[in-house]
């Protein structure tokens, strides 16, 4: 317990749901602090789980979300929250944030952690130093299906026009059938940016706890699937987190075809925003491609606490190692970086 009367403590399998409801309830609060984002990663990784309530009395006022993870390239680390965008604490009050990384701060000496790191999407007024290398990209979406397409910049509203040419109407399905057949684009596609992907495992215990949140899209070519999305429904906003597409469907417009149709599904289950996710700045790629379809960056706000580390790790490609090892892993074959990606992303949370 702090100055404040805020008590800290670990959150127990008896307040998941007092945990859950109250990140629904906090309008700073994202898609990854729900409990069923954690468990997944839990149960796909294995990283042991610290989270962290906040209580005034009885009553929560913060969470902090946090994973312990051994890595054999930057140590033991604390993570808020491993394989997500947005992380972080949510909190009523400072004082209850400023409690909260306090204890997460002692949990990093006790262990003899590197370093704490937090997601956070906001700025959080926390004294912490900020890893200045992320934009994220969100836009409110249009009141009716119909305009969807209409309110698409000129050049990318041309090419979904000419992808639905190209692919026919009825080339978008939806269901969580598809959950294998995305995750199959999604490992291909990575093997193709040189990146090594995350285990088939935490899309099906994504897909177990977000149940009929957890959207499943694929484009098809003919019949055979060419692109593929799955999304996480969070309060009135969608995140589409995983993608993948082959080369035909690039050539086809596919992506275009796929995320026109996915902003359609959010409008008609009266959903109000689309998240297209974070990308780093010298990602030009991804970054020009969210922006080619009217999304504007927002600097993302994510801050380390260094313990034992005397400086911010790089995980990223601008590592000249990562980047070496990046060329070899587009050479190498999809069985291979498939099995590979599942064992590396344990240790790049």
């Amino acid at each position: 317990m702090n100055g404040s009367g805020i008590q800290v403590r670990e959150i127990d399998s008896t307040q998941i749901e007092s945990w859950r409801q109250y990140v629904l309830a906090q309008p700073s609060a994202t898609v990854f602090h729900l409990p069923a984002w954690s468990e997944a990663v839990v149960k796909a990784y294995g990283h042991r789980p610290f989270h962290l309530g906040a209580w005034s009395g009885d009553r929560l006022v913060g969470v902090l979300p946090l994973c312990y993870v051994r890595s054999i390239f930057v140590g033991r680390v604390f993570v808020s929250v491993p394989y997500a965008t947005y992380g972080g604490i949510v909190a009523d009050t400072p004082e209850a944030s400023q409690a909260l990384l306090e204890a997460a701060q002692a949990l990093c000496r006790e262990s003899g952690a590197q370093y704490l790191e937090l997601r956070h999407r906001d700025p959080s007024g926390l004294d912490l130093p900020e890893i200045g290398q992320y934009d994220t990209f969100r836009k409110e979406l249009p009141a009716r299906p119909e305009e969807v397409l209409e309110g698409l910049p000129r050049k990318t509203r041309a090419a979904a026009k000419k992808g639905l040419g190209q692919l026919g109407e009825d080339s978008v399905a939806f269901g969580p059938e598809w959950l294998d057949t995305i995750y199959d684009l999604y490992a291909y596609t990575l093997r193709r940016l040189g990146s090594p992907n995350y285990r088939r495992k935490l899309f099906r215990h994504l897909q177990r706890g977000f149940g009929e949140d957890c959207v499943c899209l694929v484009v098809r070519d003919k019949g055979r699937p060419v692109a593929g999305v799955l999304s996480l429904v969070f309060r009135d906003e969608i995140v589409p987190y995983f993608s993948g597409s082959l080369p035909e469907g690039m050539e086809t417009n596919a992506n275009n075809v796929m995320y026109l149709r996915l902003m359609e599904y959010a409008v008609r289950r009266k959903l109000r925003w689309f998240d297209f996710n974070r990308s780093r700045r010298d990602n030009h790629g991804p970054h020009a491609f969210k922006r080619y379809h009217g999304f504007e960056p927002t600097p993302l706000h994510y801050q380390l606490y260094l313990c034992r580390a005397r400086q911010a790790p790089n995980l990223t490609p601008s590592n000249r190692k990562f980047a070496m090892a990046s060329k070899v892993w587009r050479r190498l074959p999809l069985w291979a970086t498939r099995a590979a990606g599942a064992v590396l992303t344990r240790w790049i949370p």
